[in-house]
């Protein structure tokens, strides 16, 4: 006979039964034991290097767009800000396309100052609080044409008469202008990305008459259809 932990006797040959509570911590312990094997932890490894490679891939292709996107939008939201300053003003603005010596389009923000005593003179709105959003960062503007009866049409330069010729050898009108009462040259401007992995195309159209202005991205295949377009029906009679 042997005496038990509690004190009881115990016959020969009996087993020796774990107090429930000890039965449960060993089984809840049993789990915890086992590691992993090799072939679990090159199996997580390989998971692991897709997912990331994944997403190096998609971070670059949205690093790519994000040039033309925002460059697009902000000059789409210039276009807004200087019809709006115009109508406040009571004054003329005019975004003025000038071509560097290396054939990129800059933009500069005029405006009438003295409408009655010397119209029609135009000098630098030093004081515009929105001309960071002329900015051309990352991408340049490949035309801007005046709209005719049809978007991609190309009409009459604006009233100036002057132009300019970028880089690629596209002619574009030196001004768009923004009178006092809200309407403007109605124009559609072609922006690319300098990121030659960016092929899309973004394009601004501004109504002049009612000062709505859009955006919207363009493959390629997808203007040259447009443009197709728009060459047939000017042609029709």
């Amino acid at each position: 006979m042997t005496i038990s932990e509690t004190g009881r006797i115990r016959p020969p040959g009996s087993k020796v039964v774990a107090p429930p509570r000890a039965a449960a911590a060993t089984a809840a312990l049993a789990p915890l034991r086992r590691g992993f094997t090799l072939i679990e932890i090159l199996l997580a490894l390989a998971i692991m290097a897709v997912l990331l490679i994944a997403a190096i891939t998609d971070l670059g292709g949205w690093r790519r767009g994000q040039a033309l996107d925002a460059g697009t939008e902000r000059l789409a939201t210039a276009l807004r800000m200087a019809r709006a300053d115009a109508a406040n003003l009571g004054r003329r603005i005019r975004l003025s396309f000038d071509v560097n010596d290396s054939g990129v389009i800059q933009l500069t923000v005029l405006w009438e100052v003295d409408p009655l005593g010397a119209p029609g003179q135009f000098t630098e709105h030093t004081a515009c609080t929105w001309d960071d959003y002329i900015s051309l960062s990352g991408v340049q503007v490949e035309r801007c044409d005046t709209l005719g009866t049809s978007i991609y049409q190309i009409a009459n330069w604006s009233a100036t008469g002057d132009s300019s010729t970028t880089a690629s050898g596209a002619t574009l009108p030196a001004t768009i202008t923004f009178e006092p009462d809200g309407s403007s040259d109605s124009v559609v401007i072609e922006l690319v990305s300098l990121d030659a992995g960016d092929s899309r195309h973004g394009m601004i159209q501004l109504d002049g008459l009612t000062g709505i202005v859009t955006s919207r991205m363009l493959s390629t295949q997808e203007l040259a259809d447009l443009e197709s377009q728009a060459a047939a029906a000017a042609s029709s009679p």
